[in-house]
């Protein structure tokens, strides 16, 4: 059994923490004298995605969040710590997608399609994927 184990996407995280940044600032910056509803809410924003992004960078540095992609099927643990077995014979594909730096993992079943915004593979696990029939060309 091969297994391919998630890798952390830093470009993710540095382009989300740099979103946050901006608006934090932004924020700051232009409330310090204004009292709008609509700077205050960007401000509450950028707080509750450092929270989220927080806790996901640690439940990823911790292994608590990865996936792993083998010959018998698809393993994750979601984001509220549900362990889940997706089997080989249930997906149908899988397809990687790169926007503004951010790789976008659809992987595809009769019933739903997952979606992973920080799986990412090296080249050597794209082309066993490629090499087993996952991955769409």
């Amino acid at each position: 059994m091969k297994e391919l184990r998630l890798q952390i996407n830093i470009t993710f995280y540095t382009l989300v923490a740099s979103i946050v940044l901006c608006l934090l600032t932004v924020s700051m910056f232009v409330t310090h004298d204004h009292d709008n509803a609509l700077l205050k809410s960007a401000m509450v924003l950028s707080f509750i995605l450092i929270g989220a992004i927080n806790v996901n960078l640690l439940m990823a540095l911790s292994g608590k969040r990865k996936a792993s992609l083998c010959n018998n099927g698809l393993h994750y643990v979601s984001a509220i710590g549900r362990k889940v077995y997706i089997p080989a014979e249930s997906i149908s594909h899988i397809k990687v997608k790169k926007c503004c730096g951010i790789r976008i993992t659809k992987v595809s079943t009769p019933e739903r399609n997952i979606y992973f915004l920080s799986f990412q593979f090296s080249t050597l696990q794209e082309l066993k994927l490629k090499e087993f029939g996952y991955l769409a060309q």
